[in-house]
């Protein structure tokens, strides 16, 4: 069943839960190799869409952690930046992605920030849009909730 806030965000133009999320891939926004989602196929995804974030870093180790925690369960998880004139990209752990403006306008949720959680058959599971540090709390319980999903539906498939 879709909810009431996937219909409203489907009709409003922004990609929804339920939707499979198209295969992008995006480069390192600090040098090196970018990423691509197609070859996260068959884990869960995790990615955190910055906007300005010049004064966030505390803010982004919170989630980074988070998206740690889960690391031994093959979650993978992707910072994406959206820089603006001179700042400077966020050194985290995680990968940190130059925001490819045509995958945030296509899904309607540009420039604002957002977290996207991806099934591993590439559908979008979850998506929550609004500053960060707002909506920490409901990132951490809606992540905890749908990994335990995730791995519930892993062991079903594998018979155990």
């Amino acid at each position: 069943m879709i909810s009431a806030q996937a219909e409203e965000l489907s009709a409003a133009g922004t990609l929804a839960p339920g939707q499979l999320v198209d295969d992008f891939s995006m480069p390192s926004a600090i040098g090196g190799w970018g990423q691509r989602l197609a070859e996260q196929r068959g884990k869960p995804v995790m990615l955190i869409w910055l906007d300005r974030c010049n004064q966030c870093q505390e803010e982004l180790v919170r989630y980074q952690l988070l998206a740690e925690s889960y690391a031994l369960d093959q979650l993978v998880a992707w910072f994406i930046w959206a820089p603006h004139k001179n700042d400077v990209p966020p050194k985290m752990r995680l990968p940190v992605l130059l925001n490819d403006q045509y995958w945030s306008q296509s899904w309607g949720f540009n420039p604002r920030p957002a977290i996207m959680l991806i099934n591993k058959d590439g559908v979008l599971d979850h998506l929550i849009l609004g500053e960060l540090s707002g909506h920490y709390d409901e990132t951490e319980k809606t992540l905890a909730q749908w990994m335990t999903e995730q791995q519930l539906q892993a062991s079903a498939e594998n018979g155990q």
